[in-house]
């Protein structure tokens, strides 16, 4: 699970004008899926919570993927993209 979730997060990183990868700032496989990221997308924030992103960055922004570590609740996915779609 953990290496189709890095492929996932490689290919969205690589379709998009910003990454938001969610994840406990500790997490190694949320480490991970920022490093692999950011190498796609140099226009990626790593954020715990909904809280941590400032989202007027990505008012002149076309597209936005969103990853998150295994262990990141769903109801901090959704505010994050709820909040992108508000913002675009």
């Amino acid at each position: 699970a953990t290496e189709e979730r890095q492929a996932e997060a490689r290919a969205i990183a690589g379709q998009s004008d910003a990454m938001i990868v969610i994840g406990d700032k500790h997490s190694s496989n949320t480490q991970k899926l920022y490093e692999i990221s950011k190498k796609e997308c140099a226009n990626t924030y790593y954020i715990q919570t909904s809280k941590d992103m400032d989202y007027h960055q990505l008012r002149s922004i076309n597209n936005v993927g969103i990853t998150a570590g295994a262990s990141t609740p769903n109801y901090i996915i959704e505010e994050v993209s709820k909040n992108v779609r508000n913002e675009l």
